[in-house]
Parts: structure tokens; C-alpha cells; sequence
């Protein structure tokens, strides 16, 4: 009797160990708590399900498309795209928020070989806004060389919105330095190669190394010169 007294005392405490970890976890996860505003104008509140980070896309379109719960045991999830968000924003805001606090559904630049001004409708984290531009950064997969294997690895990009530019592109840093540049901001290309080169080059070198937003600085040199000439 003693050892099936004591069997159930064992039992209730897993219970009751259970009952306090589940409730522990639905606390937890306020982590994925967003506010969502559609394009249509409304917006919604709810938990991410599956979100649009390239980390969870190695089989799908990245960052493009997520799932939302309306509470954490929601067990019918509804799917949203980028083409069909204006931005989501997570309602937990930490500094050191692995995923970033506010994600835009913006145009990046995707240069194609038949049209080198392509776009794609993606999910852009908000890094810094400046009063000329702001930067963003999201990640992507990538294939690399290691001796004879290749191997799929995740790359953090970054990119820049001109807030003068109509159309709101998002040009990753690598195509700044391109024909892209011609049409809306002539000479900012060959500014932008330059900008490493001479007398201050070796400081904006520097600063790059522990800004991943210099080209915020960049460009505001950029209009600066353009303002005197």
C-alpha cells in the first residue's frame, strides 16, 4: 500500500510538473507574437506558425510566405504572403532579437539575364532608417566550395531603400556599385567604388567592418557632393 501510495505522489508531481511546464510554455510564446498590417488596410494580431525566414525555407521560396495562429494552440494556421503584407512586426521587442523587431514586404532588386531591372516581392528586416535612406538585411541560402563538396550555407545580405526613389526597391549593397544606379542617381556608381579609395578610404573600410548601415553615410556623402556640384 505504501509503494502504491507513493507511486501516485510520484505520478501527481509529473502531472502537476506537466501541467506547469505547458503553462510555462504558452507564456513563452509571447516570442511569437506579431501584428500584421495587410496591404488591404486591415490589421491582424496572432502568433507565427511557421514564419518566412530563410532558416525555415530550405525547401520553399525564401522569405516569402508565413503562417499565422490567432493563439498559440491555434491548430488552423492561415497562410500570407508578401505580396499581400505591408509589414509584421513582433509585439515582444528585445535588442538583441535574433529576428529583428519589424519586417517590410518590399521590391528587391533581382537583376535577371533578360531583364536586369526584375524585381521580387519579398520580407526585408528593417535595420536602420536615415534621412535619406534606410537599410535592411535579411538572409538567403547559398551554395559553397569547400575543397570538393559543396555545401548549402546561410548568408545575411543587405540592402537600400532611396527614400527619393518611387518605386521603394531595396538594392543589396552589391548592386549599388552597378548600372542600376544610372537611371535615378547618375554617378552614385562609380561614388560607391570610390568610396573606399583615397584619403578616407581606409576609415569608411573601418566603419564597415562594424556598421553593417555605412552606406547609409555613403549616400548621404553622395547627395552632399551632388548638393555642392
Amino acid at each position: 500500500m505504501k509503494r502504491f501510495l507513493g507511486f501516485m505522489a510520484v505520478l501527481l508531481g509529473l502531472w502537476s510538473a506537466t501541467d506547469r511546464a505547458e503553462a510555462k510554455k504558452t507564456e513563452d510564446q509571447e516570442f511569437r507574437r506579431v501584428t500584421v498590417m495587410l496591404r488591404s488596410g486591415e490589421q491582424i494580431d496572432g502568433y507565427l506558425h511557421r514564419g518566412w525566414h530563410a532558416d525555415n525555407s530550405f525547401m520553399k521560396k525564401e522569405n516569402y510566405s508565413f503562417k499565422l495562429v490567432r493563439t498559440p494552440d491555434d491548430k488552423e494556421p492561415v497562410k500570407y504572403t508578401a505580396d499581400e503584407v505591408e509589414w509584421v512586426e513582433y509585439v515582444e521587442k528585445t535588442e538583441n532579437n535574433p529576428d529583428g523587431i519589424r519586417w517590410e514586404s518590399r521590391d528587391l532588386a533581382s537583376p535577371g539575364i533578360g531583364d536586369r531591372y526584375r524585381t521580387l516581392r519579398r520580407m526585408v528586416c528593417l535595420n536602420k532608417a536615415g534621412e535619406n535612406a534606410t537599410v535592411y538585411w535579411w538572409k538567403v541560402w547559398t551554395t559553397e566550395q569547400v575543397g570538393n563538396i559543396q555545401r548549402r550555407v546561410l548568408k545575411t545580405m543587405y540592402g537600400i531603400r532611396f527614400h527619393n526613389d518611387p518605386e521603394g526597391v531595396v538594392y543589396p549593397y552589391m548592386l549599388v556599385g552597378t548600372m542600376l544606379m544610372d537611371k535615378l542617381h547618375p554617378g552614385l556608381k562609380e561614388f560607391c567604388k570610390g568610396w573606399f579609395k583615397g584619403a578616407d578610404g581606409k576609415a569608411h573600410k573601418k566603419e564597415a567592418k562594424v556598421d553593417d548601415a555605412w552606406m547609409l553615410d555613403m549616400y548621404d556623402a553622395y547627395l552632399a557632393r551632388q548638393g555642392v556640384e
